[in-house]
């Protein structure tokens, strides 16, 4: 793993005194202020944002949910059925077989977060199942970018590693803003709006070229779109912008206490 080679922002200057109060119109607007008051209003937030998280966590979030969670979910989700069509040549119920079987990563969200809370990986709960994911993820891409595959089965297999690395990023994402939203309660609901407001725009660029592309060309084409989109949250995790501090050796070993609590729950 990778140690971040920079201090958090501490929460002394972030969340105790005076908040940066949110952008209002003057008492007496004028018509200048209207024009720019959707750019004013969009600054003011995310200066607070950056405030109360950092430049490098907003970063790593914006890589997370508006090009892994946003445009490469949606395009996976998109291109399905004209694979299936086009490259596969299989019926509508094949199809959805497909779709449920790549799926099933989201249905084992709980039982990801137990194991990385449980075990941290090279001292790491969070970067190292990232890094591990995203590898995974490209890889499946690469795969079927470039392998002819001719069984659903196959096929199947390898959107569902696509989409084990998506389930896997946004999971433990979700977890560390979750974590530090409690810390800084002045910070209020911004970045629950922020990620679901890359979320959106990324399926919206997504559904802009997923569905022309494919019936112009061989649906695999959009595989290589995934290939970076895919190897993209490595990058901020590699420098340390998730802020997920490395374990002393003494504390890296197995919670046998938390796998027993889940299996009972």
């Amino acid at each position: 793993g990778v140690e971040a080679q920079y201090e958090p922002i501490p929460d002394k200057q972030t969340d105790e005194g005076e908040d940066e109060p949110e952008y209002k119109l003057p008492e007496k607007p004028e018509a200048l202020d209207y024009v720019l008051h959707p750019y004013r209003n969009t600054e003011s937030f995310f200066t607070k944002l950056v405030k109360h998280y950092g430049w490098r966590f907003v970063v790593m979030m914006s890589v997370m949910y508006l090009l892994v969670k946003g445009v490469l979910s949606s395009t996976v989700g998109l291109v399905r059925l004209s694979y299936c069509k086009k490259s596969l040549k299989v019926d509508g119920p094949s199809c959805q077989t497909m779709g449920v079987i790549a799926s099933t990563p989201w249905a084992m969200k709980g039982t990801i977060g137990v194991i990385s809370d449980a075990i941290p990986l090279f001292g790491y709960h969070k970067n190292s199942y990232i890094l591990l994911a995203s590898a995974l993820g490209t890889t499946s891409f690469l795969v079927l970018a470039l392998s002819p595959l001719q069984s659903v089965t196959s096929a199947a297999i390898f959107f569902m590693v696509g989409n084990l690395e998506i389930a896997v990023t946004d999971l433990l994402c979700e977890g560390k803003y979750a974590g530090l939203m409690k810390s800084k309660p002045k910070s209020g609901s911004s970045m629950v709006s922020f990620v679901w407001g890359c979320c959106m725009v990324g399926g919206l660029i997504a559904s802009c070229f997923v569905g022309p592309v494919a019936d112009a060309y061989n649906p695999e084409v959009l595989f290589w779109v995934c290939i970076p989109l895919a190897a993209s949250v490595a990058i901020p995790t590699l420098l340390g912008f998730l802020q997920d501090e490395q374990l002393p050796p003494e504390n890296r070993g197995i919670r046998l206490d938390m796998i027993k609590v889940a299996n009972v729950v």
